[in-house]
């Protein structure tokens, strides 16, 4: 069985140095320098190696319908995959429309699925995009099954190679944490089919929070954490004043992705702080919790 092949294993290594993926030496050599460096340098080297960052407005006017986007979190993707789907109904009306078949069951693969707005079926797995018309799409993303194809997450996009001369824009937004910057770069074959482009996200207006409203926010959460750690005979011993605390000592980053916390949000936000604990068999208690943004806690948590 696959585990005792670990167990029997676990000291091997074996690093395979032949880059399969990049046809082209420059950008062979960027993946070269990033490989195995914190996600600062990593980032550093892809500025480099890339200096020239697209405005949102020079990136929608050589944009295609053909080409891939990359970003780092779900939000800023589904944010950007409603803006294009409408830039490419008013500038590409006959072409049709991409769309990512994401079932809700993911065991749902491998087997033959009906493509929206035809009487066709295809063997699909997780992530395959097929092609459908307007109508077709707007009905298909409205169900669980099925979202636009134009936006990705970086971490979805693993093990993908886009071939030239297709064209793949990173949305230079919160790179900086889980390799993200290694990943983007390593799913193309030319470093020429890269370009960065800057997006501007504009937080959602909230009004204001009184101190109160905070305290109770909080009390919330730390109820919810307690009631799961008891389920698990866990211990759990956080306070209101301990989550403060710790907001100040973070500076309100998140320590994973280093992106500013929300303590004021709308129901969901990936952005909202959330507790994290260090040591998952243990519970929510003081020396074993840090704060990070939702987003982050569920990338570690499926990890």
């Amino acid at each position: 069985p696959p585990h005792d092949w670990l167990k029997g294993y676990v000291h091997y290594y074996e690093e395979v140095l032949t880059d399969y993926r990049a046809k082209h030496d420059e950008l062979k050599e960027l993946k070269k320098r990033m490989r195995l460096q914190s996600d600062q340098v990593q980032c550093q080297e892809m500025r480099k190696a890339i200096p020239k960052a697209l405005s949102w407005e020079q990136f929608l006017d050589i944009w295609t319908p053909d080409d891939l986007v990359m970003v780092s979190r779900i939000k800023v993707r589904d944010e950007i995959q409603e803006k294009l789907f409408r830039l490419h109904k008013q500038k590409f009306p006959s072409l049709l429309i991409p769309i990512l078949y994401h079932p809700k069951d993911t065991r749902r693969q491998n087997i033959e699925v009906q493509i929206p707005g035809t009487n066709e079926s295809e063997n699909l797995v997780l992530n395959d995009i097929v092609k459908v018309s307007v109508d077709a799409a707007q009905k298909a993303i409205q169900t669980s099954d099925w979202r636009l194809g134009y936006c990705s997450t970086i971490h979805s996009c693993q093990g993908l190679t886009v071939q030239n001369p297709r064209n793949v824009f990173i949305i230079d937004n919160h790179m900086q944490w889980s390799n993200l910057a290694y990943l983007a770069v390593s799913r193309v074959e030319y470093l020429s089919q890269i370009k960065r482009v800057r997006y501007i996200i504009k937080p959602i207006e909230m009004p204001p929070q009184t101190e109160r409203e905070l305290r109770n926010l909080i009390m919330k959460k730390l109820v919810a954490y307690s009631k799961t750690d008891k389920s698990k005979n866990l211990t759990f011993n956080l306070t209101v004043n301990d989550i403060l605390s710790l907001r100040e000592k973070q500076c309100n980053n998140c320590p994973a992705c280093n992106i500013e916390m929300l303590w004021n949000y709308t129901p969901g936000d990936d952005q909202q702080f959330s507790v994290d604990r260090l040591n998952n068999s243990l519970g929510h208690t003081t020396d074993n919790v840090r704060l990070t943004c939702l987003s982050c806690n569920r990338t570690r948590g499926s990890a």
